[in-house]
């Protein structure tokens, strides 16, 4: 597959098929986009950096920069991945992909001007779960795998979930959809009643710790695939050990929260500014005031 190099306006590139590991043959690839030298301003240093993983119930979808593009006007690197879907292989496959991901930008952090010590991770809906495990799992040998880049730490700084499922330990009474769906028995290759081990490795409310790092999660009330308890799960684990977590709720929006897919970025960018900071020469924001006046 041939890298395809694209120059942005605003000063930003984007690569497309960048091949970050290989699994079982298979390459895996995703596309990037990060800002590069403005005229009379010096090259960014020490960018930091988001991964996102996309939706599709382990089942479907693929990468693509989208309004990811905004974080790389905004000063970060931005990548977006593919991973081997249930199609191609059940969990722990996905998992494996998305840490082999992590540990790619830490190898190439230099490549790309980018802070190896600042990376926050993002998804929705099945990139949610899968963003949100890989959070409170860094470094786990259990889920590491071996997709590429071996030695490399896959611990995070930030993440951001929309619609994640976060616990696959709940009854079919408390939530019906995740024990009757094709795409969840194809995710653990069978009833998850057979699959308790690989049902408990694959709920990252199971792994939570004092270690996780800051969570923003995003949910629809009104879910009806995904539901909205289990991203208040997450967060009641989070908090409980000392966390920081925020939960951000759309009241009666459902899965695709339609019309609200936007305003997502008004919490998702300023919660990556704040916790992973900015270019390291791109000025001091504590040195920047602010006068107002509201009649």
């Amino acid at each position: 597959m041939t890298i395809e190099r694209i120059e942005l306006p605003f000063y930003c590139v984007m690569e497309k098929n960048v091949q970050y590991g290989e699994a079982d043959g298979i390459p895996l690839l995703l596309d990037l986009v990060y800002p590069t030298e403005t005229p009379g301003m010096p090259i960014p240093e020490g960018l930091p950096a988001v991964i996102d993983v996309h939706g599709g119930g382990w089942e479907l979808g693929e990468k693509g920069i989208g309004r990811g593009l905004m974080l790389a006007l905004n000063g970060f690197f931005f990548a977006s991945i593919d991973y081997r879907l249930t199609g191609v292989a059940p969990f722990p496959a996905q998992i494996h992909d998305v840490k082999a991901a992590i540990r790619w930008l830490r190898a190439h952090a230099e490549d790309y001007n980018v802070d190896p010590d600042r990376i926050g991770l993002t998804g929705g809906s099945a990139g949610g779960h899968l963003t949100s495990l890989a959070g409170v799992t860094g470094d786990m040998p259990e889920l590491e795998g071996d997709s590429g880049w071996e030695g490399y730490s896959t611990k995070v700084q930030a993440v951001a979930p929309v619609n994640p499922v976060t616990d696959f330990r709940v009854s079919a009474e408390e939530y019906p959809w995740l024990h009757r769906e094709e795409p969840v028995r194809k995710l653990f290759g069978g009833e998850m009643k057979d699959h308790p081990d690989l049902v408990a490795l694959a709920s990252p409310v199971a792994h939570v710790t004092g270690d996780a790092p800051p969570f923003l999660i995003i949910h629809g009330t009104a879910d009806d695939i995904v539901e909205y308890s289990q991203s208040q799960r997450l967060y009641n684990a989070l908090v409980e050990v000392g966390v920081e977590a925020t939960l951000v709720s759309y009241e009666d929006s459902d899965h695709g929260l339609y019309g609200y897919s936007v305003q997502n970025w008004d919490y998702i960018m300023p919660f990556f500014k704040r916790v992973l900071g900015q270019a390291k020469n791109y000025g001091d924001p504590a040195k920047v005031s602010v006068k107002r006046f509201r009649p």
